[in-house]
């Protein structure tokens, strides 16, 4: 029998009891960033020139169900550059 001492003092790395778990989160954490990215640059593009009430509106609307809830300062600042034609990216 062989303890878990002795497999890592052989060279043998311990096994992590679910490894598929974590490259899972990190996948589906990766996905939910591309759409985020994606969600902004089509606001960016629609949304440019309208009132910075309207876009802070529908960008809060638009980010809820993707799981990403920003500050009030931050979704302003967003809701600003949009509005004024500037390029954005999330903070």
């Amino acid at each position: 029998m062989t303890t878990p001492a002795a497999s890592t003092a052989s060279g043998n790395a311990p096994q992590r009891p679910y490894p598929a778990a974590s490259s899972t989160a990190r996948q589906i954490t990766e996905q939910r960033r591309g759409a985020v990215r994606a969600v902004l640059r089509s606001l960016a593009r629609t949304c440019q020139g309208r009132p910075p009430a309207q876009v802070h509106r529908v960008l809060r609307d638009a980010l809820r169900p993707l799981g990403l809830r920003l500050p009030a300062a931050a979704l302003h600042n967003l809701a600003r550059d949009i509005a004024a034609g500037q390029p954005v990216e999330l903070p």
